[in-house]
């Protein structure tokens, strides 16, 4: 599928979904609120928003028909503000943390099967030959990561010693990264590629860097306000019933964001530098194949 038509699908869907805004409190169980794409260019929102309606309409026998509604776009740090206050979004997804599932309800089944903690990078194409010399942390250590201001990646590498330029809009970073004021901008790998492509004419000196993988144990989820326990269940309920039916890998290994994911053996033999998550709950079943994959599933079995 053509980058051009990739995002023609997401806009159209993000026009059909969202409807029109909101900032009035609404019945859930008829809509449920979220964000739009973060840009023009948010290729990945997409996912998440037909994983959320497909956990609806699972749903749908016990608590009602209903259907996901966008409202206004927001960064993270306001995005997380907002679904503590109710009144404008109901759910939101992003990665986890200590501080995360104390103050919000997390529903704890990964939403990229724990695949968001593999990170691989954009560059600039003139840094290309200091990144392939790169072979272990200390050598990552010498470069400066461009990453949002308030997301928990920017506290992970941070705590392994890598310089964190954070930035409050995650557009921006690209330019940011353009023009010098960082090294990198380490992305999921489901992300980055999609992401580099969309931008490619804009900054023509970026280029997508895979050789090394910089690896953390880092789930995303789906997030409600505290106390929101019906939405929560009903989440839980419809997001399991996707794995029992197949449904959900059936998205993750044909949507177009995350299809390139697979074979995951494409990435076992990538230069993986681990790194450990501080901010990661210590309940969290890493472990847990249902949930999970890890490290030793991108390896190719003998």
């Amino acid at each position: 599928m053509s980058l051009q038509k990739l995002l023609s699908q997401v806009l159209i869907s993000a026009t059909l979904i969202v409807g029109h805004s909101a900032y009035s409190p609404r019945v859930w169980s008829t809509e449920l609120r979220t964000i739009p794409p973060q840009s023009d260019f948010d290729v990945s929102h997409n996912y998440f928003v037909t994983l959320l309606q497909l956990m609806l309409d699972n749903t749908s026998s016990e608590y009602g028909k209903s259907k996901v509604a966008h409202v206004v776009r927001m960064e993270q740090g306001r995005a997380f503000y907002e679904l503590k206050r109710g009144e404008i979004i109901d759910v939101y997804w992003a990665g986890t943390s200590i501080n995360r599932e104390e103050e919000y309800t997390a529903i704890r089944i990964p939403l990229l099967k724990g695949l968001l903690g593999y990170r691989l990078s954009i560059i600039r194409e003139d840094s290309k030959t200091k990144f392939q010399a790169i072979k272990k942390l200390e050598d990552l250590r010498k470069y400066t990561a461009c990453q949002g201001r308030h997301w928990p990646d920017s506290d992970i590498l941070e705590s392994a010693g890598i310089n964190v330029r954070r930035g409050p809009i995650y557009e921006l970073m690209f330019g940011q990264l353009a023009a010098g004021r960082c090294d990198f901008f380490p992305r999921g790998i489901h992300e980055g590629g999609p992401e580099f492509l969309a931008r490619r004419e804009k900054y023509p000196n970026l280029r997508l860097f895979s050789d090394t993988i910089v690896y953390y144990p880092f789930p995303m989820y789906f997030f409600v306000r505290k106390g929101n326990l019906k939405l929560a269940k009903r989440l839980e309920l419809g997001l399991e019933r996707a794995i029992d039916s197949g449904e959900f890998d059936q998205l993750l290994k044909k949507h177009p964001i995350t299809s390139t994911l697979f074979p995951l053996t494409q990435w076992g033999e990538k230069n993986i530098i681990a790194i450990s998550n501080p901010l990661l709950p210590r309940d969290t079943p890493i472990n847990n194949s249902r949930y999970w994959m890890r490290p030793d599933d991108l390896k190719s079995k003998p």
